[in-house]
């Protein structure tokens, strides 16, 4: 990584980010002027106005797609890949305009919709309050004679008519209520009475909760009014409908919207960036990060233009201000995932990749340890990659997966397992010996024999797996502290690398050779090491603490770390013994067609979960030993992500050149 320094005049301003962007190896960060530079204290940063107008423009298509996917939405399979186009028609914004005429129509007609919606709201509003005096046959304008009033009126609960009656008669003896519905909890009623008793009524019933009903504005009956609404309403449906149809014809532009809402997006990831540039009436300044292989293309790029620029290389005293782009091979880039989960490393650490690739996939395998989960793996990536072609975090995913399953597939071909014992218990069902694996071989360690395929569920089986895992984990962590040293060495840290570091290391190898009668000059060369380790490091009366703290934390640390890795054991082994107890489960019904069909049933439903939940729990526990074992002894984690300035598509994916 290098920093990049860049002035050029400012005719050229967007044909310059433009060739920045396609080269995707640029990053402009925020100019920094010193206090002595005058030049560039005098420059201004660039305006948010072009950039506001561009998100503006961007959510008037966004918006339209939005309307055709609430009316039409876009039919697309799981793994369908986006429509690919050329980089030339990408940034080719002269059909914007027409995208902006296609986004505002379908805005005004998806107004007219709303609109529609809102009159038929207040139509169905005005029809429930009519639809209980459906049933009147009474003009709604009419109020009485000159000497008799009518009032409409609601009252809650479904209160007697007759101990109404009595309690109005008890008050005004020139009134009468009569019922016209109840619906409900409701009763509504018709309340007539004499025009200069129809104060005192209404007083006698409002305790009761009598509410007068103001229906003064319509003219004719409820059910004249009633039927005039509902052809309203049919009305409006029938242009909703019409609307509908416009807008459905419409559809044929959605690949044009999307297309000019991704063109959009690398405008305004162009314009960002030039917001970070300093300018004056005629030149413009940026200062960025380049990824120092591409120099040599950034050189040539800018050849034509008329501008001035230099690199240089990071300040070793600030590395935390330098951004991190992890170069990585094919089989090494998917394991980013993971490295992604924890953090980057730090520009002075190291690229944690190829180190994790194949211990994460051989512990994977080991814990899964099925060949035809390891299938079921490979086929699921594969397919991902070839159909779906997926990028960024999903295909470094699928990637993974495959090589997951390879590992898996060929750890389950030497221990023998095809779905756990699925093969050999079908085969007891019908009364053969069958299995997936033959033998094929034997290694002889001293007095012990391991026989190939290994089957977990027998003999010492599984110790000989727990030794293998312990000493699968011994080389990891010796990994993890060599690298440790490698990069303390670097710095010039010698005694602490090799006092500190080292001298377990060469205790653990001296505890070894004692036990098989070579001699303690090893160990006693290791606790020496140890021991000067710890007072050189310490002052004072810390050096005599630093020893017993050294043999604790070491003692503890790494006997804690070695019995992590049992967990290669444990795991393989569950997963091994749930599927044979599905696989026993299903064969209780024999060789009848009954109990095949039985274990078919069993067969799918326990695969499937114990498939689920070993492919969670041998995924977890990878990682953490990846992320706490091995990334405890050595890795520099902290590191800022590079974001180039680059095109970001949404809807649809570049054609390779």
């Amino acid at each position: 990584m290098k920093k990049l320094r860049l002035m050029a005049v400012r005719s050229q301003r967007d044909e310059i980010l433009r060739c920045l962007m396609l080269l995707n190896c640029v990053e402009i960060s925020e100019p920094a002027p010193s206090p002595e530079d005058e030049l560039l204290r005098s420059l201004q940063p660039s305006g948010e106005e072009e950039v506001n107008r561009r998100r503006k423009d961007q959510a008037l298509l966004l918006n339209a797609i939005r309307i055709l996917d609430r009316f039409i939405p876009e039919k697309r399979g799981l793994l369908t890949p986006l429509p690919q186009v050329g980089m030339e028609e990408l940034l080719d914004e002269k059909a914007l305009e027409e995208d902006f005429q296609v986004a505002r129509r379908l805005q005004e007609l998806d107004e007219e919709l709303r609109d529609l919606a809102s009159r038929a709201s207040r139509e169905l509003a005005e029809l429930d309050a009519l639809q209980p005096w459906q049933w009147l046959e009474m003009p709604l304008e009419y109020t009485g004679t000159p000497g008799c009033s009518v009032t409409l009126g609601t009252m809650p609960g479904r209160l007697e008519l007759e101990d109404l009656k009595k309690t109005l008669a008890g008050a005004v003896e020139e009134a009468e209520l009569i019922c016209v519905s109840q619906e409900g909890e409701s009763s509504f009623l018709l309340l007539f009475a004499s025009r200069d008793r129809t104060e005192d009524a209404l007083e006698a019933l409002r305790p009761l909760g009598f509410s007068p009903v103001n229906l003064s504005g319509y003219r004719g009956t409820p059910e004249e009014n009633i039927s005039a609404i509902m052809d309203r309403l049919e009305g409006l449906e029938k242009d909703k409908g019409q609307i509908v149809q416009r807008i459905v014809q419409e559809t044929v532009h959605r690949r044009a919207l999307q297309l000019g809402a991704d063109t959009l997006e690398t405008c305004i990831a162009r314009e960002e960036a030039g917001r970070r540039f300093l300018n004056t009436e005629n030149v413009f300044y940026l200062e960025g990060w380049i990824t120092a292989p591409e120099e040599e293309k950034l050189r040539q790029a800018l050849d034509p233009f008329c501008c001035a620029w230099e690199t240089e290389d990071p300040d070793p005293e600030h590395p935390e201000e330098v951004p991190i782009q992890l170069r990585n091979n094919r089989l090494t880039r998917p394991y980013s995932v993971v490295t992604g989960m924890y953090s980057l490393p730090a520009y002075n650490g190291l690229d944690p990749n190829p180190f994790v690739a194949p211990f994460f996939a051989l512990f994977f395998g080991i814990m899964f340890a099925d060949m035809a989960y390891g299938l079921i793996l490979l086929a699921a990536g594969t397919l991902i990659l070839r159909k779906a072609r997926p990028r960024g975090g999903l295909k470094d995913m699928a990637g993974l997966m495959v090589e997951c399953g390879i590992s898996t597939f060929i750890l389950g071909f030497l221990t023998g397992g095809f779905f756990g014992d699925a093969v050999s218990v079908l085969g007891s069902m019908f009364g053969k010996e069958w299995t997936p694996v033959p033998t094929f071989g034997a290694i002889r360690l001293g007095d012990v024999v391991i026989t190939l395929p290994m089957n977990l569920l027998e003999g010492n089986n599984p110790l000989y797996m727990l030794i293998i895992s312990i000493g699968l984990g011994a080389v990891h962590l010796a990994l993890g502290v060599g690298i440790g040293m490698y990069l303390k060495i670097r710095e010039g840290q010698w005694v602490d690398a090799v006092l500190n570091d080292l001298s377990w290391w060469v205790i653990l190898v001296g505890l070894g050779l004692l036990f098989l009668d070579k001699g303690p000059a090893v160990l006693y060369v290791g606790v020496a090491m140890m021991v000067l380790g710890a007072v050189l490091g310490g002052r004072g009366f810390g050096r005599i603490t630093g020893i017993f703290s050294a043999v604790y934390n070491g003692a503890t640390g790494y006997l804690g770390d070695l019995l992590s890795y049992s967990r290669l054991m444990a795991l393989m082994l569950a997963g091994s013994v749930i599927a044979s107890v599905f696989n026993q489960l299903g064969a209780l019904g024999g060789g009848t067609v009954g109990g095949v069909i039985l274990f078919i049933v069993v067969f799918c439903i326990g695969h499937i979960l114990n498939f689920a939940l070993n492919l969670i729990g041998c995924f977890v526990h990878t990682m953490r030993l990846q992320l706490l074992e091995f990334f405890g002894k050595w890795y520099r984690d902290g590191g800022r992500p590079f974001r180039p300035l680059n095109v970001q598509t949404k809807y649809v994916d570049i054609k390779e050149d």
